[in-house]
């Protein structure tokens, strides 16, 4: 075994993930945030959320890394088996969190949208119709 290679192996298995998710960060924050609701208010859900998605991301790619490696062939070799295995780890974690996250925003977004009821002064404003003579010409 090269160290050589099992060293390039999991420093490409940890930060492939990471890039990853820390570019879905941001957006995957704003969605989770509108989804944790209950029991866990504001934002320490949707931290916790992303958090734990960095964990299994490292998780699996490392999994897969060290089970696959090619950790006895050239640099070369070790190099491009690390990226295809942190690729492909990556894109299950993503597409298993994508697949968990959309249940709950699919479910919100075939319901009906709540109106709120208008208040006397913006439900009259709303029932009267705009003639030719009321427009400003």
């Amino acid at each position: 075994m090269s160290e050589l290679n099992f060293a390039l192996t999991l420093l490409i298995a940890v930060f492939g993930p990471l890039l990853a998710i820390g570019y879905l960060q941001p957006i995957l924050l704003v969605v989770l945030d509108a989804l944790c609701v209950e029991p866990l208010p504001g934002k320490v859900g949707a931290h916790f959320w992303v958090r734990s998605a960095y964990v299994l991301a490292i998780a699996g790619t490392l999994v897969l890394a060290l089970t696959f490696g090619e950790l006895h062939g050239t640099v070369l070799d070790a190099v491009h088996r690390a990226l295809w295995l942190a690729a492909a780890g990556s894109f299950v974690s993503i597409a298993i969190i994508t697949s968990r996250v959309w249940g709950p925003v699919r479910q919100r977004l075939a319901k009906p949208p709540v109106v709120a009821p208008l208040g006397p002064i913006a439900a009259a404003a709303a029932a009267r119709t705009t003639t030719a003579s009321d427009r400003w010409v």
